[in-house]
This record gives C-alpha cells, sequence and structure tokens, in this order.
C-alpha cells in the first residue's frame, strides 16, 4: 500500500523520527525525576540481572521461526541444513548490531518498557497495559505503510497491529521479570527484526500459520501462568504481601 519513495533525505528525517520514543523518554524522566532519574533508566539499558531471560529474549522468536519452517518443509522434504542454506551467516552478526542501534529496539524501547510501560501498569493491569501500549506502538508504525519497500508495505494494518499487541504481551512479561530491565526489551526487538530478516525468504502461508498458533499458544500459557494481573512469577516475600492484601479486602 506504499505510495512514498524513499529518497536519501526522506532516509534521514525517518531515521532522526525514530528516536521519537528515546528522546521523549528521557525528557520526561527528567522532567518527573530529575539527573537521577535519567541515570536509572540508562542503567536498566544495559543491565539483566536474570540472564535466563535475556537468553530468552534473544532465542524465542527465532526458535519458533525456525521450527515453524521446519514443520512447514517437512511435507516438500527439506531438512534443517536446507532451509538455513538461503543465507551467508557472516551477514548475520551484522544485521543484529544495526539492528539493535538504528533498526528500532535502541530508538523505541526506552519509550515503550522503559517509560510507558510502567506509567500504564500504574493504572491498569499487566496484560490491559500490554494491549493499550500495543496499540499505541503500532500506531507508532502507522505511516509506514504508506512508503514503498518497507517492511509494513505490503501487510495489513490489521493484521500487523494484532501481532504488535501479541508480542507486547511478552514484551512485558520479559519486563516485568527482570525488574524492568530495558536491555532485554531491546534485545527481544531486535531477534524479532532479525528474525524477519533472515528468515523472510523462506516463510510461507503455512510455515506462518504454525508460527502463529504456536506464539498464541506461548502467550496462553504465560498469561495463565503467570497471571494477566503482573504477568510475573511472584517470590514468597511477594505471595505473602499478596495474600495479606486479600485478606484486608
Amino acid at each position: 500500500m506504499g505510495v512514498i519513495s524513499y529518497s536519501p533525505l526522506f532516509n534521514i528525517l525517518m531515521l532522526c523520527g525514530s528516536f521519537g520514543p528515546l528522546v521523549a523518554s528521557f525528557s520526561l524522566t527528567y522532567m518527573e525525576r530529575g539527573i537521577d532519574g535519567i541515570k536509572r533508566i540508562w542503567h536498566k539499558g544495559w543491565h539483566c540481572d536474570k540472564k535466563s531471560y535475556l537468553y530468552i529474549s534473544l532465542l524465542l522468536i527465532p526458535g519458533l521461526t525456525l521450527l515453524s519452517l521446519l514443520l512447514a518443509s517437512l511435507p516438500l522434504g527439506y531438512n534443517l541444513l536446507e532451509l538455513l542454506r538461503f543465507r551467508k551467516y557472516g551477514y548475520i552478526f551484522t544485521d543484529i548490531l544495526v539492528t539493535f542501534l538504528i533498526g528500532g529496539p535502541f530508538q523505541e524501547e526506552f519509550g515503550w518498557r522503559g517509560y510507558a510501560l510502567d506509567y500504564l501498569q500504574s493504572k491498569w493491569n499487566a496484560l490491559e497495559s500490554s494491549i493499550i501500549l500495543g496499540g499505541i506502538w503500532s500506531l507508532w508504525h502507522f505511516p509506514l505503510f504508506f512508503i514503498i519497500d518497507s517492511p509494513q508495505s505490503n501487510q495489513s494494518f490489521i493484521s500487523f497491529t494484532i501481532s504488535i499487541i501479541a508480542v507486547s504481551v511478552l514484551f512485558t512479561w520479559l519486563h516485568n521479570n527482570t525488574d524492568g530491565s530495558v536491555l532485554v526489551a531491546m534485545s527481544f526487538h531486535a531477534s524479532i527484526n532479525v528474525s524477519y530478516l533472515v528468515f523472510l525468504p523462506k516463510i510461507s502461508i503455512t510455515s506462518n500459520l504454525i508460527f502463529t498458533i504456536f506464539l498464541d499458544v506461548t502467550i496462553i500459557c504465560i498469561v495463565f501462568s503467570y497471571g494477566q494481573k503482573k504477568l510475573k512469577r511472584l517470590n514468597r516475600k511477594d505471595e505473602i504481601v499478596q495474600n495479606l492484601k486479600i485478606l484486608k479486602e
């Protein structure tokens, strides 16, 4: 549906505009909490004490995508090595680095998960906040649907919005179980974008359907296991506090 062509000037302006969430988050944080708030949010961008969730953020989407491609290709007689033979691996690490820095994660996640998510969760529960933020995040990408050859130009905005809201639940789950680590959010964002870039040549309707089923089942299991209120596994201390609150009510 793209109608606007790329140009050098347009690319520069679009790159500058992509830093909007980053600038907004640091500006609002400074207004509310001063320089200490800036230091805190910056620290969250480069630290994660729970390494298991960092590994999940990096491997979940590529793993589900690869498994979906493998299952979809079985009737065609492909094996795993044939599936992976379409790309030179030396470029993948470059893709990850470039995507992380200027492909969305660094520009956006300090805004979405570093600032906005915590604000939303102060008013709504974790699942509701994920849905609201997913909607906002989708609208943020809306102009890209009018740009020729952008990743969104050949997609349906409705299906894109649904997928963005779905992965927003996973972002919130990762965020709440890592004490708000923006590093984990950026890593997850990068893994999604790079997976799309690397595996796109092999994606089919069948593999996309299988991936959607896997993703939906994963999200449903997380919501039921961790609870929609916080999407977080409570430690013993948190459980005691929560039980006391219930008794008081």
